[in-house]
């Protein structure tokens, strides 16, 4: 799964992402760097509206068109590659909705007895890059909301944890974005995992094992002795 990400230059990667997918994105007026984005948190993603790219803040964790009435909706952070086409709360988005996620990097974690111990995984060079995903309309209940694809994991990740997101980069944002067809050969291709030779990883401190916590120190070296911080 992919819970948690980073967006600490939004103006800088959206620009990039415009320049990838050809077409002009306004950017978000604020560029406050977010370091700790997770479930229920309103982020900017690049979607087709009025049949072009656009900028909108949507909420993190798709809320299904059958939930929006319920007192406790339910929120997916996630849809698996393989299922997400056959799936009901997915496959609409899949073939009508595609979006990008604009994105920095993502937190994984790896297990150590009871120590949940983050790392930090980004593109080398700290590139930007996109998240691929699907979002949902909104209604009074509800704002628009957005899931991230996730997929098996490279080399990287695998000893980390057993999935990982779809990142999108450069050649493979314009013919993910929006509601064009997709044969099952150029969804499958879009939707591998990225190589782990253009990734690069950390591990980084367990400040941002909270949900609650965010800013710099999210990215600060590990605690030389761990406290137990393993709340999420």
């Amino acid at each position: 799964m992919c819970v948690r990400y980073n967006l600490l230059k939004a103006k800088a990667t959206i620009e990039s992402i415009a320049d990838y997918i050809a077409s002009q994105l306004e950017a978000p007026a604020e560029d406050t760097p977010r370091y700790n984005v997770t479930l229920s948190h309103t982020m900017p993603v690049v979607a087709l509206k009025n049949d072009r790219p656009q900028i909108h803040p949507m909420m993190w964790g798709l809320v299904p068109h059958y939930e929006r009435s319920k007192a406790q909706k339910r929120m997916l952070p996630n849809a698996k590659a393989e299922t997400a086409r056959t799936l009901f709360p997915f496959k609409e988005g899949a073939a009508k909705r595609r979006c990008l996620v604009p994105a920095n990097g993502f937190y994984e974690w790896e297990t150590k007895g009871k120590l949940k111990l983050p790392h930090l995984f980004t593109l080398r060079n700290d590139a930007p890059f996109a998240f691929a995903g699907f979002w949902e309309p909104g209604d009074e209940n509800v704002p628009d909301s957005y899931t991230i694809l996730t997929t098996k994991p490279n080399a990287l990740i695998k000893p980390i944890h057993h999935r990982m997101p779809v990142i999108l980069t450069r050649k493979t944002m314009k013919p993910w974005l929006g509601s064009a067809d997709l044969s099952d050969s150029d969804y499958r291709d879009l939707t591998q995992p990225i190589s782990a030779d253009e990734m690069q990883s950390r591990a980084v401190n367990r400040y941002v094992n909270n949900s609650r916590h965010d800013g710099p120190q999210c990215l600060a070296p590990p605690d030389e002795e761990p406290r137990d911080l393993v709340l999420f």
